[in-house]
């Protein structure tokens, strides 16, 4: 201890050095440690985080509740949005009814249509092409394939409608109703008649509904001739019934470049008349001011539906929960 007793101050500062190096060394090592620890708590953290970002919300009841409330607000105009396209105010089963098992029973279903529409233009004197199918000139002698009876079956109810509503309307003449074009070939075994351009049209890139990921629609296009009251009674028809339909496109156009050639003497309806008016004076509301009056309607309507299953599709992150 010789050595420490000459320079006491010197050794004492070098010890206090050295336990200050080894306290530091110490230090230092907890800190790593603690460091690790932070570090793997910090991996674990965050997986559960993204774990939790990826989930649906937790059932609590606070949770629960604001699903219900969301669910009774969406549900409600849900509803409103059916009732103003008129796709709840019917009877979807009772309207379309049975579905034909086959194609020979959906040729005599066709077949059927066609005998109710000729004597229901009959009955409404309305002036009609001799040997009109109605739409159906292609399933003359031979029904559609299995894959397109469904949709037949609707396109024939649903243009069932239209001519009802149609020849009650007080038009002279039926030119013709065309269906929209299908997806689904037809037989070419059998020898039909051409129906492409006289029954068959397409109107996919023009229908806002079938942009939509929730509706769909089945378009027709009607076309014939008589005063603008018929057609207005027409679209009145269809619009304030309880059927789904959605008027796409009118055109109106002579009969002829000079006119009709055909005189009317009276007119169906005119919006002035009243209880009021003598007799006299409803006689002259109903002679036309111009006898040829007569003009060539083409009107497109859509029959709307809901497409089956969910109504929208999820991305990935809400389906994982991050919304």
């Amino acid at each position: 201890m010789f050595w420490f007793k000459r320079n006491p101050v010197f050794y004492l500062f070098l010890g206090a050095l050295m336990a200050l190096a080894v306290f530091g060394m110490l230090y230092t090592s907890q800190d790593a440690k603690r460091l690790d620890e932070l570090k793997t708590e910090y991996a674990n953290k965050n997986q559960q985080l993204q774990l939790f970002l990826k989930r649906s919300p937790a059932p609590t009841k606070a949770n629960l509740a604001t699903l219900d409330r969301n669910y009774d607000l969406l549900k409600g105009e849900f509803e409103k949005a059916q009732v103003a396209l008129n796709l709840s105010t019917y009877d979807k089963d009772m309207f379309f009814g049975k579905r034909p098992g086959n194609s020979n029973d959906a040729f005599f279903m066709i077949a059927k249509y066609v005998e109710d529409a000729r004597r229901l233009a009959a009955s409404s004197e309305v002036k009609t092409v001799e040997g009109s199918r109605y739409g159906f000139s292609q399933y003359e002698n031979v029904g559609p394939v299995e894959e397109a009876i469904e949709r037949v079956h609707k396109q024939a109810k649903i243009m069932e409608a239209l001519l009802q509503a149609l020849f009650d309307s007080g038009i002279s003449e039926f030119v013709s109703i065309k269906r929209e074009a299908s997806v689904v070939p037809e037989p070419s075994d059998e020898p039909q008649r051409s129906v492409e351009g006289d029954e068959i049209f397409s109107i996919d890139s023009t229908s806002e509904f079938k942009r939509t990921d929730s509706l769909e629609s089945l378009a027709f296009r009607v076309e014939f001739k008589g005063q603008s009251l018929s057609m207005r009674s027409f679209l009145n028809r269809i619009t304030g019934s309880s059927l789904p339909f959605s008027i796409h496109e009118i055109e109106v156009a002579l009969d002829k470049e000079a006119g009709s050639a055909e005189e009317r003497s009276s007119i169906l309806d005119n919006p002035f008349n009243s209880e009021e008016n003598s007799p006299s004076q409803i006689s002259a509301m109903r002679v036309p001011i111009i006898s040829e009056n007569e003009s060539r309607f083409i009107i497109t309507v859509e029959f709307l539906e809901l497409k089956e299953g969910p109504l929208v599709s999820l991305d990935d992150e809400t389906e994982g929960g991050n919304v």
